[in-house]
């Protein structure tokens, strides 16, 4: 799990990473370079930030990771957990 901090910095650092935001049935994650975005408050065992739509994660890379670049989009499966077709 990567912090919001650590994300911004990483981003920073390796322009060539795009982040992917995840698409699953009742919500959406982001993950930079395999690894999901944790929630601000660290919990135990660590939790992947989740987001109620694809504009509120879309919206949290521009404002609080001041990232302009590319996106991927992917939508997971819930019947395989993958996103595979």
């Amino acid at each position: 799990m990567l912090t919001a901090p650590n994300a911004k910095v990483l981003l920073k650092h390796k322009p060539d990473l795009i982040p992917i935001i995840l698409g699953f049935q009742n919500h959406f994650e982001i993950a930079i370079d395999g690894e999901s975005i944790a929630l601000q408050r660290m919990t135990a065992p660590p939790q992947a930030r989740q987001f109620k739509t694809l504009a509120a994660a879309y919206s949290y890379l521009r404002k609080f990771l001041d990232y302009r670049g590319d996106v991927f989009i992917r939508l997971i499966d819930p019947t395989t957990g993958t996103g595979d077709a």
